[in-house]
């Protein structure tokens, strides 16, 4: 079959250690499930494989170089069911799944990947396979800071910072079921696009800092954090939570660090999400189905084309989900370079 593979860390920005090779189709144990992978997403967990970073995360992906098992990236996919295992009991070929690996070794980058059926859900009926690709990742780092951690409530006001790629703008359908009023932080390219999606107030971080304009929410969901602590306790409002879901990881440390304290001093919440992979995954597709949510696709590339999408990830150009057409057709010279 043909993967994306890499051997070895590069500086982010660069995907030139990105190769596309023929490996052997692997064979799933007794609780896989083999899936024929129609389609893929980025994500953030792409970018820190190749670079190996946080340099922490090399206990578990290879200190020097990465692990076998990891070195076909990709975390979002859809496809169908090729073959099951033997204690495999919910699903049977030709099935149409999905599922976020990043608990499971990646592996999304390739036209077949091995996943335990624990980790592996029935494809909302209403979408395509490109379309489903977006949700998983992205679906369950809204879902379980808005619910799990903001405890959304109807009326609140929530603010999205990140709010024009795939987090957020599943974020802003959730919190739009709750009535809620919903701020968008973006750049400046992205404003056109944040006003069509139909957040009710949008700021361009490159003229206006949220943490400082006075304005105070109900609840705040960071995709990027860039700020101090305290900046984004002053932009809560009394009893408000901050959940942040990635960024610069210095940042999100030192929030995780000090969220207690702040806590007991500010009577504010802030909080570091530590997402649970695929869980909450079939109530969203209850949403999907009955057409609450859906996704928004940005550009689509396939499989040979992964390190531009890459690039445009990188450098945060997406409006919506980045999505890689794996089972397009694959054309690579002879001897898999």
């Amino acid at each position: 079959m043909h993967a994306m593979t890499f051997r070895k860390y590069a500086p982010a920005g660069d995907f030139s250690q990105l190769k596309l090779e023929q490996v052997e189709i692997p064979t799933p144990g007794p609780d896989e499930v083999l899936v024929k992978v129609k389609a893929a997403a980025i994500n953030d967990w792409e970018l820190g494989l190749l670079t190996g970073k946080p340099i922490f995360m090399r206990v578990f992906l290879g200190l020097f170089r990465p692990k076998a098992k990891i070195r076909i990236i990709g975390c979002d996919m859809s496809g169908t069911v090729e073959a099951v295992g033997s204690a495999v009991k919910r699903f049977r070929p030709g099935q149409k799944v999905y599922s976020d690996l990043s608990d499971s070794g990646f592996g999304a980058f390739a036209e077949y990947v091995c996943v335990p059926e624990k980790s592996l859900h029935f494809m909302p009926s209403n979408l395509s396979f490109a379309q489903a690709a977006a949700i998983p990742h992205a679906a369950m780092l809204a879902l379980q800071a808005l619910r799990d951690i903001g405890g959304i409530k109807e009326g609140q006001s929530v603010l999205i910072n990140g709010a024009g790629g795939g987090v957020g703008i599943l974020a802003l359908q959730y919190a739009k079921l709750f009535k809620c009023r919903v701020t968008a932080v973006d750049s400046t390219r992205k404003q056109e696009y944040l006003h069509l999606l139909g957040f009710d107030h949008c700021i361009n971080y490159e003229v206006e800092d949220f943490t400082q304009s006075g304005r105070q929410y109900d609840l705040i969901l960071d995709v990027k954090t860039t700020r101090q602590p305290e900046d984004y306790l002053r932009a809560l409002k009394p009893g408000g939570t901050y959940i942040t879901v990635g960024g610069d990881i210095s940042l999100v440390m030192k929030i995780g660090r000090q969220s207690k304290r702040l806590a007991k001093q500010h009577g504010k919440t802030l909080r570091v999400l530590g997402l649970k992979p695929n869980q909450g995954l079939n109530e969203f597709t209850g949403m999907i189905e009955s057409g609450k949510i859906l996704p928004a696709i940005d550009k689509r590339y396939p499989l040979k084309e992964v390190p531009n999408a890459l690039q445009r990830f990188y450098e945060a150009k997406q409006e919506g989900k980045i999505i890689i057409n794996v089972e397009e057709a694959t054309v690579i010279p002879a001897g898999g370079e």
